[in-house]
């Protein structure tokens, strides 16, 4: 069988989708829907957020302030 995609253009696509998924959480929210901080530890710095957010998701995963 043969594939009309490439493997490593599937691969970003599926990054990029999961980091779309949770910007519009953090800026949306769900009310049922939970961040998973293990999630959000690792793309926390690609995410396309405000500061006051980041800054914010900062405190509450790390307790770092940064302001």
């Amino acid at each position: 069988m043969i594939w009309d995609y490439n493997k490593k253009q599937v691969q970003k696509q599926a990054q990029a989708d999961k980091l779309w998924r949770l910007e519009r959480f953090i800026n949306y929210g769900t009310p049922k829907m939970k961040l998973n901080r293990a999630e959000l530890k690792k793309v926390l710095p690609e995410l396309r957020i405000s500061e006051d957010r980041r800054a914010f998701l900062k405190l509450l995963v790390w307790k770092e302030k940064t302001f």
